[in-house]
C-alpha cells in the first residue's frame, strides 16, 4: 500500500531479499567458469568437451607422471617400488587431463571441426598448436602430403597427432609425418640444422 512506501522496515526487508536472490553474481560466475572456454574450469571445461567432441580421460600417462614398467621397453621405465606401473598398453581411460591441457585440446578440436584444410590454413592452424615448436605441412606430391615435426612431440602431443588424429587431412590426400629434431641433421644456414661433420643430411 502507498502509505508504506517508504518504510524503513519493509525496505530494509525486500534490500535484504534482493541482496539474497541477486542473480548478478551467479551470472558473472556462471560466464567465468562455464561458459568463457579461456577462463572456464572443471564441469565447465566438461561441457565444452561434451560440445567440441573430446574427452578429458586419456589412455596414456601425461608428462609429468613417471612410471615403472620393463627394461626392454624403449622408455626410461623406474624399477620396482618406484613409480606405478605404466598404463600405455590399457584399452581404458586411465589417466585424467589437467584443466590447462584439456582446455588446449577443446581448442584444437573446435579449430579441427570448422576448418578448411588447406596448406596455408593448416599451417596456421599448427602454428596454434605449437606456437613455440617449428612444424609445417607440405604439398610432397599429387594428392600426397607430410606433416613435418622439427622435435620429438612429448606424449600430450602425440595423443593429438597419433591417437585422436586431430591433424587436418584434406579429403583424399595420402599424409604421412616425420619426426626430425634440428640437434641431428645438416642442412644450410637458417634453418637451424647443423654445418658439415655434425649431422646426417635432411
Amino acid at each position: 500500500m502507498s502509505q508504506y512506501a517508504n518504510s524503513p522496515v519493509i525496505c530494509s526487508l525486500i534490500e535484504s531479499m534482493n541482496e539474497c536472490i541477486d542473480p548478478a553474481g551467479s551470472i558473472d560466475d556462471f560466464y567465468r567458469l562455464a561458459f568463457n572456454v579461456k577462463t572456464a574450469q572443471s564441469f565447465g571445461l566438461d561441457i565444452w568437451g561434451l560440445i567440441v567432441g573430446v574427452n578429458r580421460n586419456i589412455s596414456i600417462p601425461p608428462d609429468d607422471i613417471d612410471t615403472f614398467g620393463f627394461k626392454t621397453s624403449p622408455q626410461a621405465f623406474a624399477p620396482f617400488n618406484n613409480r606405478p606401473f605404466s598404463a600405455s598398453g590399457a584399452r581404458f581411460a586411465a589417466y585424467k587431463l589437467s584443466d590447462e591441457h584439456f582446455r588446449l585440446l577443446i581448442m584444437i578440436k573446435a579449430a579441427a571441426n570448422i576448418l578448411h584444410a588447406t596448406a596455408p590454413n593448416i599451417n596456421k592452424y599448427l602454428r596454434m598448436i605449437f606456437p613455440e615448436k617449428r612444424v609445417y605441412f607440405l604439398i610432397t606430391g599429387h594428392m600426397k602430403g607430410r606433416y613435418f615435426f622439427e622435435f620429438i612431440p612429448n606424449k600430450f602431443e602425440r595423443h593429438i597427432i597419433y591417437n585422436l588424429q586431430l591433424l587436418p587431412r584434406p579429403s583424399g590426400v595420402l599424409i604421412d609425418y616425420r619426426e626430425s629434431p634440428p640437434a641431428g641433421i645438416f642442412g644450410f644456414s637458417g634453418t637451424g640444422f647443423q654445418p658439415f661433420n655434425q649431422g646426417s643430411f635432411a
